[in-house]
């Protein structure tokens, strides 16, 4: 029994998806650990921060793992700023950049910061640069030292700024929030998204649970992890076992399509969860075989979840259109819907001339095929385009 399998146990008699909550603990972890330790990748040091976004409909329970990580944290006072509420982003660059002293004289003057928010959208002012500086800030192997931004009203100088952010939204929002920029910017290619389309379980909580989850408890192992600083251990059967899957990968994605930067840089991907994985595990500065084979899985099915959260969000004037009648073939057992169920059902997304177009569209592209039966007209996708728009959301294609 390991700290992250502990933390799980104690919540699965709730309603919250328990990848939600998994997620939430490593969030945990890397906002308490910040960039006290590292993987050494000779020119630069991977840092285990990460930005984590949970995925889902209202409904779906996203806020109690943002407000577990949250209390987790806040119980450990490492001196990161914990940045919730609602803020701009020169309000969340003002809070980072303001030194504070801790009980016992201890001054914290690094731009350490925990982004945490049951709903991004409503948590940060909605602002085209926003997501920009998010990107940069990101990288903090790029940002050793001093950190700099001149914006319209302010100069934001930080020191060793490193920023770990977990977050939710969902489709209506996040379709408002997100532009293009951040789909192919880098932002989007940085997030770990974790979707989930309903939660785990049904309970009302009139009646107490078996167990209720002890965050003080938890809190005193993450005070433990506190402790270490410096670079992560890697033996060498694991180096080999990575070398061997990470070239691979690379022969696998050499004519992938993916525009988000997700598969460029999922090398570092795996790194950091398998970082955090190992701390989840043990308080030691070894990475091992098995976080690395977990780490691998996790990530590789998020890459759909990318796709999932992405598809409809191109430069296509009718792209969200084409993605929900994609969506709406993928998800009938015959993959056929016809032109009167078509319009019936999404007469409000597009009249009947404007699906008439997006389906000669999708047709000539080969997504679909137009049959006539009878008086029916009928929009089929061939099961091959559903494999392959299967295997593409699983991330397991090109």
């Amino acid at each position: 029994m390991s700290w992250l399998t502990d933390i799980i146990d104690q919540h699965k008699e709730f309603e919250t998806p328990i990848s939600f909550i998994y997620w939430g603990a490593l969030a945990s972890i890397s906002a308490v650990v910040t960039d006290k330790i590292w993987f050494d990748k000779y020119l630069y040091k991977l840092y285990p921060n990460v930005y984590i976004m949970l995925h889902a409909d209202s409904g779906v329970k996203k806020s109690p793992p943002i407000n577990m990580a949250k209390q987790l944290v806040k119980k450990v006072n490492n001196g990161t700023h914990i940045i919730t509420g609602r803020s701009s982003i020169q309000g969340i660059l003002k809070e980072m950049g303001t030194s504070y002293t801790q009980p016992g004289g201890k001054i914290i003057n690094k731009a350490h910061a925990f982004i945490c928010s049951a709903e991004l959208t409503s948590s940060i002012v909605s602002d085209p640069i926003a997501t920009t500086i998010l990107t940069d800030l990101f990288d903090r192997q790029n940002n050793e030292g001093d950190w700099k931004s001149l914006l319209k009203m302010e100069t934001f100088q930080l020191k060793d700024p490193i920023v770990t952010m977990f977050t939710a939204t969902n489709e209506a929002h996040s379709s408002e929030f997100f532009t293009g920029k951040d789909v192919h910017g880098g932002y989007f290619g940085r997030t770990f998204i974790i979707y989930e389309p309903k939660t785990k379980v049904i309970n009302s909580l009139m009646f107490p649970p078996s167990i209720v989850p002890d965050y003080n408890k938890f809190s005193e192992y993450l005070k433990e992890i506190l402790k270490l600083s410096g670079a992560f251990h890697m033996d060498l059967p694991t180096r080999r076992f990575f070398d061997s899957w990470y070239k691979d990968f690379r022969v696998t994605i050499e004519s992938n399509t993916d525009k988000t930067g997700t598969l460029n840089r999922f090398d570092d991907s795996v790194l950091k969860v398998a970082m955090l994985i190992s701390l989840g595990e043990k308080p030691e500065l070894t990475i091992t075989k098995r976080a690395i084979e977990v780490a691998i899985d996790l990530c590789e099915g998020l890459v759909g979840n990318i796709r999932r959260t992405t598809l409809g969000k191109g430069k296509s004037q009718w792209a969200p259109e084409k993605a929900l009648l994609i969506e709406e073939l993928m998800r009938r057992d015959n993959h056929a819907i016809s032109r009167q169920q078509l319009n019936r059902k999404y007469w409000m997304n597009a009249n009947l001339d404007e699906w008439d177009a997006i389906v000669l569209s999708l047709e000539a592209a080969g997504v679909l095929k137009i049959e006539t039966h009878g008086h029916t007209i009928l929009y089929v996708m061939p099961d091959n385009v559903f494999k392959e728009y299967e295997n593409h959301l699983k991330g397991k294609s090109k």
